[in-house]
């Protein structure tokens, strides 16, 4: 099992105390109630205790946790290599844009800030985490703990490695679209863009890989 203590794992494990770091050091300055929902307008319409503060970062770190102990229990067996660059890749991403998105939601609620605000930036990093794992999306080898797992991915590497790199542009594409359409539209649209973004793109993938999955079948069959 991979030790956490482990230099690698240093910056990864810097990435993710830095928020709980900053809210210690804000603590005294939090009011007893913050903000924890915003609405499509970017207005609070939700309040819950200051603890919820740590929210995000709890999830940061049991993601971290589960990231680091699970490739090791993947039927397939990936390659040292694979576990020492996409794996490491995709946990400093994951790492980082969940400490972003702690860090910016500790600091919305110590301004409390109010209409469209910094509510913008979340979406925009929304968008930016699309790109960023599609670019990673590309390049992913076969395996039973991330991508896109459908029962013909899995079961055919040719499948996996065509709709991963569809996918892949699809996302980095989108999340690149995705951030000038949140500069430019009403804040209004962004979370609806969002999720059509994330589910047809999901969709999509599953119907392709299917689709493909059911050619590759037929060539096998001809051949």
């Amino acid at each position: 099992m991979e030790n956490v203590t482990n230099k690698r794992e240093i910056p990864i494990q810097i990435i993710v105390i830095a928020p709980v770091v900053y809210i210690l050091a804000i603590w005294s300055q939090l009011p007893a109630e913050i903000p924890i929902h915003y609405d499509v307008h970017g207005d609070i319409n939700g309040w819950g205790g200051k603890g919820f503060a740590f929210l995000l970062p709890a999830i940061n770190l049991a993601t971290y946790l589960l990231m680091l102990f699970l490739p090791k229990l993947d039927p397939k067996k990936m390659d040292n290599e694979f576990l020492k660059t996409n794996i490491y890749k995709l946990r400093v991403v994951i790492a980082f844009f969940l400490s972003a998105f702690s860090a910016l939601f500790v600091y919305m609620a110590l301004h409390q800030t109010q209409g469209a605000g910094l509510s913008h930036y979340i979406p925009m990093l929304a968008f930016l985490l699309f790109a960023v794992m599609g670019n990673f999306m590309i390049n992913i080898k076969p395996n039973w703990f991330i991508g896109i797992r459908t029962p013909w991915t899995l079961s055919n590497d040719m499948v996996w490695k065509k709709t991963h790199l569809l996918f892949g542009r699809l996302w980095f594409y989108g999340g690149i679209t995705g951030i000038a359409a949140v500069i430019l539209l009403p804040l209004t649209y962004v979370p609806v863009l969002i999720a059509i973004f994330a589910l047809g793109s999901t969709a999509l993938a599953f119907v392709y890989s299917y689709l493909l999955y059911r050619k590759e079948q037929e060539k096998a069959r001809q051949s």
